[in-house]
């Protein structure tokens, strides 16, 4: 004969039905953190992510970016470089100081400083020298440099004086006395001032070809006390300067910004300078 079931207490299922709730409360903790971990694993929502520029290939050293290298991606907030961009347009047309990884973030540490002010600026003369010009420096002083007033960037015309000694006197072709005399010429026009002492012309980064002087960012101080002048020439120009720097003393006459006008201008020599009618300006 089998035994009633005992009939449970009051207590026993209250204790039953809180055990329960408790469980399920666990169970539905549980299910809600692993749904936020995924979510937050594949990136967020999109309040989570930011735009970044980044290479969509390799990008070696000392490159010029085009559009085709470059493009904008969502990554996380936590994920982005103090010094990425967010517009492919603040990266376009700069130069790359260092390679650049596929999917790197374009940094404007491993960009070339075309633009600024400063000591970055100065380490970058071989980005500042215009396409087929060569730097040239040459030796100046206060007043060779236009009173210490020439900044990076100025256009200049280069003069040269020569000592020279002719076989005969230059203004009589039948003079065969040999006469010693100054001659001057104005070697180049429109020469572009790329650095005075160690600060470099601060360019402004563009894509498009300039037509006449190139503009400059910033302008830097004049520095009276610099001893050099670096210029901005053709390879065969460069020698030419280096040989008249040599032979005679050289002059630099600061250009109007812009004027770009190269027009004959015929040499000279000291008896130009004097009346027609001294008798013999060439005996001392």
């Amino acid at each position: 004969m089998s035994r009633p079931a005992a009939a449970m207490s009051p207590g026993q299922t209250n204790r039953r039905f809180i055990l329960m709730a408790v469980v399920l409360g666990l169970i539905g903790a549980i299910l809600v953190y692993v749904a936020f971990s995924r979510n937050t694993g594949s990136g967020g929502g999109s309040g989570d992510q930011v735009p970044v520029v980044v290479a969509k290939s390799d990008i070696a050293a000392r490159t010029k970016i085009t559009a085709s290298m470059v493009e904008v991606k969502l990554v996380n907030a936590a994920d982005v470089s103090a010094t990425a961009f967010s517009d492919t347009a603040a990266v376009i047309g700069q130069v790359t100081r260092f390679p650049i990884a596929a999917n790197e973030q374009v940094l404007s540490t491993k960009l070339v400083p075309l633009t600024g002010t400063g000591s970055t600026v100065s380490k970058s003369l071989s980005y500042a020298i215009p396409p087929g010009k060569r730097a040239i420096a040459i030796t100046v002083d206060e007043v060779t440099s236009a009173g210490g007033l020439i900044l990076p960037g100025d256009y200049v015309d280069i003069l040269v004086v020569y000592d020279i000694d002719f076989q005969s006197d230059p203004r009589d072709p039948s003079s065969r006395e040999k006469a010693s005399a100054y001659f001057i010429h104005t070697l180049f026009q429109d020469v572009e001032v790329l650095a005075v002492s160690t600060t470099v012309v601060d360019t402004v980064a563009s894509n498009e070809a300039t037509t006449g002087h190139r503009p400059r960012n910033s302008e830097a101080n004049p520095n009276p006390e610099a001893i050099t002048v670096t210029l901005a020439l053709s390879p065969e120009d460069a020698q030419k300067l280096y040989l008249a720097e040599k032979n005679g003393y050289i002059r630099l006459s600061v250009r109007p910004y812009n004027d770009t006008e190269i027009r004959p201008i015929d040499p000279m020599i000291e008896s130009d300078l004097f009346p027609r009618n001294l008798p013999n300006p060439f005996i001392r």
